[in-house]
């Protein structure tokens, strides 16, 4: 062919369209697609947290002028307050409980069921796929036939729920933990309780504590249990909450629901800096 002559297309020969290059256009609405949802998700936090520093008794959003009237209210209320000392202490109670037993479960799911171990942590993972309503109902039942205390089995369905957290943790945690320096301490003469003690807790420390954290959240936000087993005296902040709002309105829910945002996101900024949420949730 001379030079710079035009090619021609050969006779037969369909000539196909350029190709349109869509990758940026899909990366754009991908990136749309999760500002939408944090937008959603984020949203009603934000309209709480702003609708709590409102200077009047209404659920308006506070945009120009801003006050901690209602943050004053609720430390000024003695039911809220003793409602929130108590969902602290029974929360703490629960997550060492919970925690206890469930390094204890864990253990021997990870280095005595062998084979069986999916069944056994299937099982003990059980509780937290079964509602909390049901549970709820289950222990006051037993209540009205084995006679225990109120706050006994209040902290008893509390650790229920707590538990397969702790669990979850507390496997995925020993599992970085190599079963030949459990060994080497049986060989030098060490017994079993002693290994667990000396050897596997320090190990392990950093998902006990994560573990207990994630059990307080757990605790301290629950409503089913507490709203069928708590008892006079033993009322919990969202049960007070929950009664509260039955009768009257007024932003100081928001400022107590801001404070148990606050108080919970602590929690979890505590559990990254300790080990990370990807390697605790990891089951």
């Amino acid at each position: 062919m001379p030079e710079g002559a035009l090619a021609t297309p050969r006779a037969g020969v369909a000539l196909r369209p350029p190709r349109v290059d869509l990758a940026p256009a899909l990366r754009v609405l991908g990136r749309l697609g999760i500002v939408a949802i944090y937008v959603f998700l984020l949203a009603p936090i934000v309209i709480v947290v702003l609708a709590s520093f409102n200077p009047d008794n209404s659920a308006a959003l506070a945009t120009t002028t801003f006050s901690l009237r209602w943050y004053r209210d609720f430390a000024a209320n003695n039911n809220f307050v003793s409602a929130f000392k108590f969902s602290l202490w029974l929360g703490l109670i629960a997550a060492l409980a919970a925690t206890t037993i469930g390094l204890l479960a864990s253990y021997a799911i990870v280095r005595f069921l062998g084979r069986r171990r999916p069944l056994g942590q299937s099982l003990a993972l059980m509780p937290m796929m079964i509602p909390a309503i049901l549970i709820s109902i289950s222990l006051l039942s037993m209540l009205t036939r084995v006679p225990l205390p109120e706050l006994l089995v209040l902290i008893i369905g509390h650790v229920l729920i707590c538990l397969p957290f702790t669990i979850a943790g507390i496997v995925a945690s020993l599992d970085g933990v190599d079963p030949q320096l459990e060994l080497a301490a049986w060989t030098l003469g060490a017994s079993r309780l002693r290994i667990l003690w000396e050897v596997t807790i320090p190990l392990v420390a950093p998902g006990l504590l994560s573990a207990m954290l994630f059990a307080f959240i757990v605790s301290f936000g629950d409503v089913y249990i507490s709203l069928f087993l708590s008892g006079p005296g033993m009322t919990t902040l969202p049960i007070e909450i929950f009664a509260f709002i039955q009768w009257e309105s007024s932003p100081v829910i928001a400022a107590i629901t801001t404070v148990q945002m606050l108080l919970i996101i602590a929690l979890g900024l505590l559990i990254e800096r300790l080990v990370g949420l990807r390697r605790i949730m990891r089951l």
